[in-house]
Protein backbone atom coordinates (compact mmCIF):
# COMPACT_ATOMS: atom_id res chain seq x y z
CA UNK A 1 0.00 0.00 0.00
CA UNK A 2 2.76 2.39 0.97
CA UNK A 3 4.70 1.57 -2.19
CA UNK A 4 1.69 2.14 -4.45
CA UNK A 5 0.95 5.47 -2.75
CA UNK A 6 4.48 6.71 -3.33
CA UNK A 7 4.39 5.66 -6.98
CA UNK A 8 0.99 7.34 -7.41
CA UNK A 9 2.34 10.61 -6.03
CA UNK A 10 5.37 10.32 -8.30
CA UNK A 11 3.23 9.73 -11.40
CA UNK A 12 0.89 12.58 -10.46
CA UNK A 13 3.78 15.01 -10.19
CA UNK A 14 5.11 13.81 -13.54
CA UNK A 15 1.78 14.26 -15.33
CA UNK A 16 1.06 17.63 -13.73
CA UNK A 17 4.52 18.94 -14.56
CA UNK A 18 4.36 17.79 -18.19
CA UNK A 19 0.98 19.46 -18.64
CA UNK A 20 2.34 22.69 -17.14
CA UNK A 21 5.38 22.48 -19.39
CA UNK A 22 3.26 22.04 -22.50
CA UNK A 23 0.92 24.89 -21.58
CA UNK A 24 3.71 27.29 -20.61
CA UNK A 25 5.98 27.53 -23.65
CA UNK A 26 6.44 31.34 -23.33
CA UNK A 27 7.93 30.87 -19.85
CA UNK A 28 10.55 28.48 -21.28
CA UNK A 29 9.95 25.98 -18.53
CA UNK A 30 11.81 22.70 -19.00
CA UNK A 31 11.53 19.27 -17.46
CA UNK A 32 13.96 16.38 -17.37
CA UNK A 33 12.80 12.86 -16.63
CA UNK A 34 15.61 10.53 -15.69
CA UNK A 35 16.18 6.82 -15.16
CA UNK A 36 19.49 5.24 -14.25
CA UNK A 37 21.68 3.64 -11.60
CA UNK A 38 23.34 5.20 -8.59
CA UNK A 39 25.46 3.79 -5.79
CA UNK A 40 24.59 4.72 -2.19
CA UNK A 41 26.98 3.19 0.32
CA UNK A 42 27.71 -0.27 -1.08
CA UNK A 43 24.28 -0.77 -2.63
CA UNK A 44 23.35 -0.01 -6.22
CA UNK A 45 19.86 1.37 -6.83
CA UNK A 46 17.77 2.17 -9.86
CA UNK A 47 16.94 5.88 -9.70
CA UNK A 48 13.88 7.47 -11.31
CA UNK A 49 13.86 11.25 -11.23
CA UNK A 50 11.93 14.27 -12.45
CA UNK A 51 13.61 17.65 -12.49
CA UNK A 52 11.37 20.51 -13.67
CA UNK A 53 12.91 23.97 -14.01
CA UNK A 54 10.27 26.67 -13.66
CA UNK A 55 11.11 30.35 -14.32
CA UNK A 56 8.67 32.83 -12.75
CA UNK A 57 9.70 36.39 -13.54
CA UNK A 58 12.97 37.08 -11.73
CA UNK A 59 12.54 33.84 -9.82
CA UNK A 60 13.47 30.33 -10.85
CA UNK A 61 12.53 27.05 -9.19
CA UNK A 62 14.17 23.68 -9.77
CA UNK A 63 12.62 20.57 -8.22
CA UNK A 64 14.15 17.11 -7.93
CA UNK A 65 11.62 14.34 -7.28
CA UNK A 66 13.07 10.84 -7.22
CA UNK A 67 12.54 7.18 -6.39
CA UNK A 68 15.23 4.59 -5.57
CA UNK A 69 14.46 0.92 -6.27
CA UNK A 70 16.76 -2.04 -5.52
CA UNK A 71 17.18 -5.28 -7.52
CA UNK A 72 14.25 -6.86 -5.64
CA UNK A 73 11.89 -4.06 -6.59
CA UNK A 74 11.92 -2.60 -3.10
CA UNK A 75 11.52 1.17 -2.90
CA UNK A 76 14.01 2.90 -0.66
CA UNK A 77 12.72 5.28 2.00
CA UNK A 78 15.44 7.72 0.89
CA UNK A 79 13.60 10.95 0.22
CA UNK A 80 10.20 9.57 1.31
CA UNK A 81 10.57 9.07 5.05
CA UNK A 82 8.00 10.83 7.25
CA UNK A 83 8.66 8.74 10.38
CA UNK A 84 9.77 11.69 12.51
CA UNK A 85 10.21 15.45 12.35
CA UNK A 86 13.83 15.30 11.21
CA UNK A 87 13.12 12.75 8.50
CA UNK A 88 10.08 14.74 7.32
CA UNK A 89 12.21 17.89 7.12
CA UNK A 90 14.90 16.04 5.13
CA UNK A 91 12.25 14.56 2.82
CA UNK A 92 10.87 17.99 1.96
CA UNK A 93 14.32 19.50 1.44
CA UNK A 94 15.34 16.67 -0.93
CA UNK A 95 12.57 17.70 -3.34
CA UNK A 96 14.11 21.16 -3.83
CA UNK A 97 17.07 21.34 -6.20
CA UNK A 98 17.16 25.12 -6.11
CA UNK A 99 15.11 28.28 -5.75
CA UNK A 100 16.70 31.32 -7.39
CA UNK A 101 16.17 35.06 -7.57
CA UNK A 102 17.99 37.13 -10.17
CA UNK A 103 21.26 36.27 -11.89
CA UNK A 104 24.80 36.30 -10.58
CA UNK A 105 25.63 39.54 -12.36
CA UNK A 106 22.59 41.35 -10.92
CA UNK A 107 22.75 43.68 -7.92
CA UNK A 108 20.52 41.30 -5.97
CA UNK A 109 20.92 37.57 -6.30
CA UNK A 110 19.97 34.56 -4.22
CA UNK A 111 19.94 30.81 -4.65
CA UNK A 112 18.75 28.16 -2.20
CA UNK A 113 19.35 24.47 -2.79
CA UNK A 114 22.23 22.88 -4.67
CA UNK A 115 25.37 25.04 -4.70
CA UNK A 116 27.96 24.15 -7.34
CA UNK A 117 30.46 27.01 -7.10
CA UNK A 118 30.62 29.50 -4.22
CA UNK A 119 33.56 31.86 -3.67
CA UNK A 120 33.90 34.70 -1.21
CA UNK A 121 36.13 37.62 -2.21
CA UNK A 122 39.37 36.68 -3.93
CA UNK A 123 39.21 33.10 -2.67
CA UNK A 124 41.88 32.79 0.02
CA UNK A 125 39.16 31.61 2.44
CA UNK A 126 36.44 30.10 0.24
CA UNK A 127 37.06 29.28 -3.41
CA UNK A 128 34.72 27.15 -5.53
CA UNK A 129 32.95 25.44 -2.63
CA UNK A 130 30.16 23.01 -3.58
CA UNK A 131 27.60 21.11 -1.51
CA UNK A 132 26.87 18.71 -4.40
CA UNK A 133 30.04 16.62 -4.13
CA UNK A 134 28.11 13.47 -3.13
CA UNK A 135 24.92 14.21 -5.11
CA UNK A 136 22.51 12.45 -5.61
CA UNK A 137 23.32 9.95 -2.83
CA UNK A 138 23.47 12.93 -0.46
CA UNK A 139 21.43 16.06 -1.01
CA UNK A 140 22.06 19.35 0.74
CA UNK A 141 19.87 22.44 0.58
CA UNK A 142 22.11 25.45 1.05
CA UNK A 143 21.94 29.19 0.43
CA UNK A 144 24.06 31.65 -1.54
CA UNK A 145 23.05 35.31 -1.80
CA UNK A 146 24.50 38.76 -2.30
CA UNK A 147 23.52 42.40 -2.57
CA UNK A 148 25.79 44.85 -4.38
CA UNK A 149 26.46 48.58 -4.37
CA UNK A 150 24.08 49.68 -1.62
CA UNK A 151 24.00 53.31 -0.53
CA UNK A 152 26.58 56.08 -0.53
CA UNK A 153 29.53 53.82 0.16
CA UNK A 154 28.58 51.00 -2.21
CA UNK A 155 28.05 48.45 0.53
CA UNK A 156 28.01 44.80 -0.57
CA UNK A 157 26.85 41.75 1.39
CA UNK A 158 27.52 38.14 0.43
CA UNK A 159 26.39 35.19 2.55
CA UNK A 160 26.20 31.40 2.29
CA UNK A 161 24.99 28.35 4.21
CA UNK A 162 26.03 24.86 3.10
CA UNK A 163 23.05 22.83 4.40
CA UNK A 164 19.89 23.72 6.29
CA UNK A 165 19.49 20.01 6.99
CA UNK A 166 22.42 20.25 9.43
CA UNK A 167 20.63 22.73 11.70
CA UNK A 168 19.52 19.81 13.87
CA UNK A 169 23.10 18.89 14.83
CA UNK A 170 24.59 22.41 14.75
CA UNK A 171 26.61 21.27 11.76
CA UNK A 172 26.24 24.01 9.17
CA UNK A 173 29.06 25.75 7.33
CA UNK A 174 28.14 29.45 7.42
CA UNK A 175 29.97 32.28 5.66
CA UNK A 176 29.56 36.01 5.32
CA UNK A 177 31.35 38.87 3.60
CA UNK A 178 30.85 42.63 3.74
CA UNK A 179 32.47 45.08 1.31
CA UNK A 180 32.51 48.86 1.02
CA UNK A 181 33.97 51.61 -1.15
CA UNK A 182 34.93 54.22 1.49
CA UNK A 183 35.99 56.86 -1.06
CA UNK A 184 33.09 56.36 -3.47
CA UNK A 185 31.53 59.78 -2.59
CA UNK A 186 34.60 61.47 -4.12
CA UNK A 187 33.44 60.02 -7.46
CA UNK A 188 36.74 60.75 -9.15
CA UNK A 189 40.24 59.48 -9.29
CA UNK A 190 41.64 56.03 -8.73
CA UNK A 191 41.13 56.09 -4.98
CA UNK A 192 37.33 56.32 -5.32
CA UNK A 193 37.36 52.78 -6.78
CA UNK A 194 39.04 51.21 -3.74
CA UNK A 195 37.01 48.35 -2.26
CA UNK A 196 37.71 46.86 1.15
CA UNK A 197 36.16 43.67 2.48
CA UNK A 198 35.92 41.46 5.55
CA UNK A 199 35.06 37.74 5.39
CA UNK A 200 34.43 34.99 7.91
CA UNK A 201 33.43 31.36 7.35
CA UNK A 202 32.76 28.92 10.19
CA UNK A 203 32.20 25.21 10.12
CA UNK A 204 30.13 25.06 13.29
CA UNK A 205 30.67 21.33 13.79
CA UNK A 206 33.06 19.36 11.61
CA UNK A 207 31.67 16.11 13.05
CA UNK A 208 28.45 16.78 11.13
CA UNK A 209 30.30 15.49 8.07
CA UNK A 210 30.01 11.97 9.50
CA UNK A 211 27.02 10.09 8.11
CA UNK A 212 24.15 9.65 10.57
CA UNK A 213 21.35 7.86 8.70
CA UNK A 214 18.79 7.81 11.52
CA UNK A 215 19.61 11.32 12.82
CA UNK A 216 20.03 10.12 16.41
CA UNK A 217 23.33 11.96 16.86
CA UNK A 218 25.44 8.80 16.68
CA UNK A 219 27.35 8.41 13.37
CA UNK A 220 26.76 5.21 11.43
CA UNK A 221 30.32 3.90 11.83
CA UNK A 222 29.75 3.37 15.57
CA UNK A 223 25.94 3.11 15.71
CA UNK A 224 24.88 -0.50 16.31
CA UNK A 225 21.49 0.34 14.79
CA UNK A 226 22.10 3.00 12.09
CA UNK A 227 18.50 2.87 10.84
CA UNK A 228 16.79 2.98 14.25
CA UNK A 229 16.69 6.36 15.96
CA UNK A 230 15.73 4.81 19.33
CA UNK A 231 18.72 2.43 19.57
CA UNK A 232 22.45 3.01 19.15
CA UNK A 233 24.69 1.12 21.60
CA UNK A 234 25.66 -2.49 20.88
CA UNK A 235 29.07 -2.98 22.48
CA UNK A 236 29.56 -6.61 21.40
CA UNK A 237 27.88 -6.16 18.00
CA UNK A 238 25.56 -9.11 18.51
CA UNK A 239 22.45 -7.30 17.30
CA UNK A 240 21.06 -6.80 20.82
CA UNK A 241 21.10 -3.30 22.22
CA UNK A 242 22.95 -2.78 25.52
CA UNK A 243 20.03 -0.77 26.87
CA UNK A 244 17.11 1.44 25.94
CA UNK A 245 16.46 5.00 27.11
CA UNK A 246 13.04 6.52 27.73
CA UNK A 247 13.17 10.00 29.18
CA UNK A 248 15.40 9.73 32.27
CA UNK A 249 14.89 5.96 32.57
CA UNK A 250 17.49 3.47 31.31
CA UNK A 251 16.54 -0.20 30.91
CA UNK A 252 19.32 -2.76 30.50
CA UNK A 253 18.60 -5.31 27.74
CA UNK A 254 21.64 -7.38 26.74
CA UNK A 255 22.54 -9.96 29.47
CA UNK A 256 26.11 -10.12 28.08
CA UNK A 257 26.68 -6.61 26.76
CA UNK A 258 30.46 -6.86 26.42
CA UNK A 259 30.39 -10.25 24.66
CA UNK A 260 32.78 -12.04 27.05
CA UNK A 261 30.39 -15.03 27.39
CA UNK A 262 29.86 -14.22 31.07
CA UNK A 263 26.40 -13.14 32.17
CA UNK A 264 26.34 -9.55 33.46
CA UNK A 265 25.63 -8.78 37.11
CA UNK A 266 22.33 -6.97 36.59
CA UNK A 267 20.88 -10.04 34.89
CA UNK A 268 22.10 -12.61 37.43
CA UNK A 269 20.84 -10.43 40.28
CA UNK A 270 17.39 -10.38 38.70
CA UNK A 271 17.48 -14.15 38.22
CA UNK A 272 18.72 -14.77 41.75
CA UNK A 273 21.93 -16.67 41.01
CA UNK A 274 25.68 -16.08 41.30
CA UNK A 275 27.31 -13.37 39.17
CA UNK A 276 29.79 -14.80 36.65
CA UNK A 277 31.08 -11.54 35.13
CA UNK A 278 32.88 -10.21 38.22
CA UNK A 279 34.96 -7.74 36.16
CA UNK A 280 31.88 -5.69 35.35
CA UNK A 281 30.82 -4.33 31.98
CA UNK A 282 32.58 -1.60 30.01
CA UNK A 283 30.12 -0.15 27.55
CA UNK A 284 31.50 1.52 24.42
CA UNK A 285 31.74 5.29 24.66
CA UNK A 286 30.13 6.75 21.57
CA UNK A 287 30.54 10.17 20.01
CA UNK A 288 27.29 12.14 19.87
CA UNK A 289 27.69 14.79 17.19
CA UNK A 290 24.79 16.80 18.58
CA UNK A 291 26.43 17.12 22.00
CA UNK A 292 30.10 17.17 20.94
CA UNK A 293 30.85 20.19 18.77
CA UNK A 294 34.22 20.83 17.12
CA UNK A 295 34.17 23.95 14.98
CA UNK A 296 36.74 25.81 12.93
CA UNK A 297 36.67 29.39 11.63
CA UNK A 298 38.61 31.16 8.91
CA UNK A 299 38.43 34.95 8.86
CA UNK A 300 40.12 37.64 6.82
CA UNK A 301 40.35 41.08 5.24
CA UNK A 302 41.10 42.22 1.72
CA UNK A 303 41.38 45.32 -0.43
CA UNK A 304 41.08 45.68 -4.18
CA UNK A 305 41.75 48.59 -6.51
CA UNK A 306 40.55 48.56 -10.13
CA UNK A 307 43.48 49.97 -12.12
CA UNK A 308 41.73 49.68 -15.47
CA UNK A 309 37.99 49.48 -16.19
CA UNK A 310 36.20 48.93 -19.48
CA UNK A 311 36.74 46.25 -22.10
CA UNK A 312 39.87 45.39 -20.17
CA UNK A 313 39.58 45.17 -16.38
CA UNK A 314 42.70 44.95 -14.24
CA UNK A 315 42.52 44.81 -10.44
CA UNK A 316 45.32 45.09 -7.91
CA UNK A 317 44.43 43.39 -4.63
CA UNK A 318 45.74 41.93 -1.41
CA UNK A 319 44.18 39.61 1.17
CA UNK A 320 44.85 38.27 4.65
CA UNK A 321 43.28 35.27 6.41
CA UNK A 322 43.65 33.51 9.74
CA UNK A 323 42.39 30.20 11.16
CA UNK A 324 40.83 29.87 14.61
CA UNK A 325 40.39 26.23 15.56
CA UNK A 326 38.70 26.59 18.93
CA UNK A 327 40.81 23.60 19.93
CA UNK A 328 43.33 24.15 22.72
CA UNK A 329 45.67 21.55 21.25
CA UNK A 330 45.72 23.05 17.75
CA UNK A 331 46.78 26.67 17.30
CA UNK A 332 45.66 28.27 14.06
CA UNK A 333 47.94 30.06 11.62
CA UNK A 334 47.63 32.85 9.09
CA UNK A 335 48.38 33.67 5.47
CA UNK A 336 48.58 36.62 3.09
CA UNK A 337 48.29 36.96 -0.67
CA UNK A 338 49.97 40.26 -1.60
CA UNK A 339 50.26 41.52 -4.22
CA UNK A 340 47.64 40.01 -6.47
CA UNK A 341 46.56 40.90 -9.99
CA UNK A 342 43.26 39.94 -11.62
CA UNK A 343 42.65 40.43 -15.33
CA UNK A 344 39.28 40.25 -17.08
CA UNK A 345 39.24 40.61 -20.87
CA UNK A 346 36.10 39.56 -22.71
CA UNK A 347 36.09 35.76 -22.38
CA UNK A 348 39.35 35.54 -20.44
CA UNK A 349 39.88 35.64 -16.67
CA UNK A 350 43.26 35.33 -15.00
CA UNK A 351 44.68 35.81 -11.53
CA UNK A 352 48.16 35.60 -10.03
CA UNK A 353 49.32 36.32 -6.49
CA UNK A 354 52.27 35.90 -4.15
CA UNK A 355 51.46 33.97 -0.96
CA UNK A 356 53.05 33.65 2.48
CA UNK A 357 51.71 31.25 5.14
CA UNK A 358 52.75 30.81 8.77
CA UNK A 359 51.61 28.25 11.34
CA UNK A 360 48.72 25.85 10.79
CA UNK A 361 47.15 27.45 7.75
CA UNK A 362 45.90 26.41 4.34
CA UNK A 363 44.79 28.70 1.54
CA UNK A 364 41.41 28.20 -0.16
CA UNK A 365 40.38 26.29 2.96
CA UNK A 366 36.73 25.86 1.95
CA UNK A 367 37.07 24.67 -1.64
CA UNK A 368 35.58 22.17 -4.07
CA UNK A 369 36.59 19.14 -2.01
CA UNK A 370 35.75 20.47 1.45
CA UNK A 371 32.80 18.13 2.06
CA UNK A 372 35.21 15.24 1.44
CA UNK A 373 38.08 16.71 3.51
CA UNK A 374 35.93 17.95 6.39
CA UNK A 375 36.16 14.77 8.47
CA UNK A 376 37.33 11.23 7.72
CA UNK A 377 37.76 7.90 9.50
CA UNK A 378 41.29 6.47 9.50
CA UNK A 379 41.58 3.08 11.25
CA UNK A 380 38.48 3.94 13.27
CA UNK A 381 39.92 7.29 14.35
CA UNK A 382 38.11 10.52 13.54
CA UNK A 383 40.36 12.96 11.65
CA UNK A 384 39.07 16.48 10.91
CA UNK A 385 40.65 18.74 8.32
CA UNK A 386 42.04 21.09 10.97
CA UNK A 387 43.91 18.11 12.47
CA UNK A 388 45.82 17.65 9.19
CA UNK A 389 47.28 21.17 9.27
CA UNK A 390 51.04 21.36 9.89
CA UNK A 391 52.84 24.14 11.77
CA UNK A 392 55.19 25.54 9.11
CA UNK A 393 56.29 28.57 7.11
CA UNK A 394 55.65 28.56 3.36
CA UNK A 395 56.13 31.01 0.49
CA UNK A 396 54.99 30.68 -3.09
CA UNK A 397 52.73 31.60 -5.98
CA UNK A 398 49.13 30.93 -6.92
CA UNK A 399 47.65 31.35 -10.38
CA UNK A 400 44.27 30.87 -12.04
CA UNK A 401 43.30 31.04 -15.68
CA UNK A 402 39.91 30.62 -17.34
CA UNK A 403 38.74 31.05 -20.90
CA UNK A 404 35.54 30.61 -22.89
CA UNK A 405 36.54 30.01 -26.50
CA UNK A 406 33.72 31.56 -28.55
CA UNK A 407 31.07 29.42 -26.81
CA UNK A 408 32.74 26.31 -28.24
CA UNK A 409 34.39 25.17 -25.03
CA UNK A 410 35.35 26.62 -21.66
CA UNK A 411 38.33 25.72 -19.53
CA UNK A 412 39.55 26.71 -16.08
CA UNK A 413 42.72 25.74 -14.26
CA UNK A 414 44.62 26.67 -11.12
CA UNK A 415 48.15 26.01 -9.94
CA UNK A 416 49.88 26.67 -6.63
CA UNK A 417 53.47 26.12 -5.52
CA UNK A 418 54.37 26.64 -1.85
CA UNK A 419 57.91 26.05 -0.52
CA UNK A 420 59.58 26.39 2.84
CA UNK A 421 59.57 23.88 5.70
CA UNK A 422 57.97 21.53 3.16
CA UNK A 423 56.85 21.79 -0.46
CA UNK A 424 53.22 21.58 -1.56
CA UNK A 425 51.58 21.96 -4.95
CA UNK A 426 48.02 22.27 -6.22
CA UNK A 427 46.73 21.47 -9.68
CA UNK A 428 43.08 21.71 -10.73
CA UNK A 429 41.40 21.85 -14.09
CA UNK A 430 38.03 21.55 -15.75
CA UNK A 431 37.00 21.60 -19.40
CA UNK A 432 33.44 21.75 -20.70
CA UNK A 433 32.46 21.37 -24.35
CA UNK A 434 29.73 23.90 -25.08
CA UNK A 435 26.48 23.25 -26.93
CA UNK A 436 27.59 25.25 -29.96
CA UNK A 437 30.43 22.78 -30.61
CA UNK A 438 28.47 19.70 -29.56
CA UNK A 439 25.93 20.45 -32.28
CA UNK A 440 28.62 19.33 -34.78
CA UNK A 441 29.49 16.14 -32.89
CA UNK A 442 27.01 13.34 -33.66
CA UNK A 443 25.17 11.80 -30.70
CA UNK A 444 27.14 13.67 -27.99
CA UNK A 445 25.17 16.32 -26.08
CA UNK A 446 27.20 16.66 -22.86
CA UNK A 447 30.98 16.42 -22.45
CA UNK A 448 33.05 17.60 -19.52
CA UNK A 449 36.04 16.41 -17.51
CA UNK A 450 37.71 17.64 -14.33
CA UNK A 451 40.72 16.95 -12.11
CA UNK A 452 41.43 18.37 -8.65
CA UNK A 453 44.60 17.60 -6.72
CA UNK A 454 45.19 19.99 -3.83
CA UNK A 455 47.89 20.42 -1.21
CA UNK A 456 50.03 17.61 -2.60
CA UNK A 457 53.02 16.84 -0.35
CA UNK A 458 55.89 16.79 -2.86
CA UNK A 459 58.06 14.72 -0.49
CA UNK A 460 55.59 11.84 -0.87
CA UNK A 461 53.89 12.34 -4.25
CA UNK A 462 54.22 13.97 -7.63
CA UNK A 463 51.56 16.46 -8.68
CA UNK A 464 49.81 13.84 -10.85
CA UNK A 465 49.76 11.12 -8.16
CA UNK A 466 46.47 10.33 -6.46
CA UNK A 467 46.25 11.58 -2.87
CA UNK A 468 43.56 11.93 -0.20
CA UNK A 469 42.87 15.35 -1.74
CA UNK A 470 42.24 14.08 -5.28
CA UNK A 471 38.94 14.23 -7.14
CA UNK A 472 38.54 13.52 -10.83
CA UNK A 473 35.78 12.48 -13.16
CA UNK A 474 33.88 12.83 -16.41
CA UNK A 475 30.33 13.48 -17.45
CA UNK A 476 29.26 12.37 -20.94
CA UNK A 477 25.79 12.58 -22.48
CA UNK A 478 24.82 10.42 -25.48
CA UNK A 479 21.75 11.48 -27.47
CA UNK A 480 20.07 8.23 -28.49
CA UNK A 481 16.98 9.97 -29.90
CA UNK A 482 15.73 13.57 -30.16
CA UNK A 483 15.43 14.96 -26.60
CA UNK A 484 16.43 11.55 -25.16
CA UNK A 485 19.89 11.50 -23.57
CA UNK A 486 21.83 8.88 -21.62
CA UNK A 487 24.19 10.60 -19.17
CA UNK A 488 27.19 8.67 -17.85
CA UNK A 489 28.57 10.37 -14.72
CA UNK A 490 31.73 8.94 -13.14
CA UNK A 491 33.83 10.43 -10.34
CA UNK A 492 36.52 9.23 -7.96
CA UNK A 493 37.81 10.29 -4.54
CA UNK A 494 40.42 8.73 -2.24
CA UNK A 495 40.52 8.14 1.52
CA UNK A 496 43.38 6.92 3.78
CA UNK A 497 42.97 3.24 4.65
CA UNK A 498 45.09 3.20 7.83
CA UNK A 499 47.71 0.95 6.20
CA UNK A 500 49.72 3.73 4.64
CA UNK A 501 47.74 3.63 1.42
CA UNK A 502 44.55 4.98 -0.10
CA UNK A 503 41.18 3.44 -0.90
CA UNK A 504 39.53 4.71 -4.06
CA UNK A 505 35.85 5.61 -3.81
CA UNK A 506 34.06 5.25 -7.16
CA UNK A 507 30.72 6.80 -7.97
CA UNK A 508 28.98 5.87 -11.21
CA UNK A 509 25.65 7.27 -12.27
CA UNK A 510 23.91 6.25 -15.50
CA UNK A 511 20.78 8.20 -16.19
CA UNK A 512 18.37 8.45 -19.09
CA UNK A 513 17.16 12.02 -19.43
CA UNK A 514 14.10 13.18 -21.36
CA UNK A 515 14.04 16.91 -22.10
CA UNK A 516 10.72 18.60 -22.77
CA UNK A 517 10.01 22.27 -23.43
Amino acid sequence: MKRSCVISVFVFIFVATVVHAQDSVPTKMTIQAGFGTVTMGDVQWQRFSLRPDIPIGNFGVGLDVELFIDEKGKISKEGWDFSNKNKTWDTILRKIYYVRYGKQLDRIYGRAGALDDVSLGYGLIMDGYRNTLNYPAEKKVGLDFFLKDIGTFGIGVHGMVNSFGDIKNNGMVVGGRVTARPFKPMDKGLISRLTIGATIVRDINQFAGLKDSDADGYPDFQDGFPDNRSLWLDTDRDGITDYTVSGSDTTLIDPDADGDNLTDKWYTDNQGYETLDTDGVEHDELLNIEDNVDGVSVYGFDAGLPLVEGKVNLDLYGQYAGIHTGNEGIDGGWGIAVPGLQLLVDRFKGRIEYRHFEGRFRGNYYANLYEHERVNLVSGRIITKEMTLDDQILNGMYGMIGYNFYELFSARGTFQVMKGDKEYQDLTGKIVIQERLLENIPKISIAEAYFYNTYVDMDRYSILNYTENTLYGTRIGFEIAPSLIVVWDTRYTFTPNGRGGLDRQRFVGIETVVKMR
